[in-house]
C-alpha cells in the first residue's frame, strides 16, 4: 500500500471522526467542545468552522424563556451600576455597542478585559461604546478593577445566578459572551469565547 493510498485513509478517518463529534454534540444537547472551537477560532480559515459548529450544536433554552435572535431588540433585563443603581443598555443609545458578560473567576475573561479597553479608548469618539455586565458581586467585581481597572462602563446582574446573558442567547452558560448591538438597539452578533481587539475590529466593520 503507498504513502498516498495510507494518507487518504488516514484523512477520511479523521474526517469521519471528526464529522461523528459534531453530530455527537448536536444529538446529545452538550454544545461544540469549547477546547476545539476556540482552537479553529483561531484562523480566519477555520473560524467559519467553529462559529457553525457552535450556532448548530447550541443548547436549546430552558422551557419558558424566549431567546432573543439577531435582529431582534435588546431583551430588557435586570441591570444595576457599581452603586447599585438601576441601569439599562438603553443608556447609550445611537452607538454601536459591545455587550461584555464576564465574571472575575473566568480566566478568558480577564485575559481579553486588556483587549476590550484599548479597543474602548481607540473607538471612545467614533460611536461606539463597550459595556461589561459582570455576573458577580459587588466587593468581588470591586476588588478586581482595582487591580485591573478598565475605562468602560461595568454593570452588574443584582441576580447573577439568573444568568442575564441567558435572553440573548447564551444558551450554554458560559463565559466570556459577547453580543453587538446595533445603533437601533437590535443584536446584530453573538460570541461565545474570548475576544482579541482584531476580533472586535472585525466585528464592527461592516456596521460603521
Amino acid at each position: 500500500m503507498g504513502w498516498k493510498h495510507t494518507a487518504a485513509i488516514g484523512l477520511l478517518a479523521l474526517g469521519a471522526g471528526f464529522a461523528g463529534l459534531v453530530v455527537g454534540s448536536i444529538v446529545t444537547g452538550k454544545g461544540a467542545p469549547r477546547g476545539i472551537t476556540d482552537l479553529l477560532g483561531r484562523s480566519e480559515a477555520t473560524r467559519w468552522l467553529a462559529e457553525a459548529w457552535i450556532d448548530a450544536a447550541q443548547p436549546a433554552a430552558p422551557a419558558g424563556v424566549r431567546i432573543a435572535q439577531k435582529g431582534d431588540p435588546a431583551p430588557t433585563v435586570a441591570l444595576v451600576d457599581r452603586d447599585g443603581q438601576a441601569a439599562s443598555l438603553t443608556q447609550w443609545q445611537d452607538r454601536l455597542i459591545v455587550v461584555n458578560f464576564w465574571a472575575t473567576w473566568c480566566t478568558p475573561c480577564r485575559k481579553e478585559m486588556p483587549e476590550l479597553d484599548r479597543f474602548q479608548r481607540k473607538h471612545a469618539t467614533n460611536g461606539v461604546q463597550v459595556i461589561g455586565v459582570a455576573l458577580d458581586g459587588i466587593a468581588e467585581v470591586e476588588a478586581f478593577l482595582h487591580d485591573t481597572p478598565v475605562g468602560y462602563p461595568i454593570l452588574l446582574a443584582p441576580n447573577p445566578a439568573a444568568n442575564p446573558s441567558l435572553p440573548f442567547g447564551n444558551t450554554y452558560g458560559a463565559l466570556p459572551f459577547s453580543v453587538l448591538l446595533g445603533r437601533d438597539g437590535r443584536i446584530l452578533d453573538t460570541r461565545l469565547g474570548e475576544v482579541s481587539e482584531a476580533t472586535l475590529e472585525g466585528w464592527i466593520a461592516p456596521h460603521r
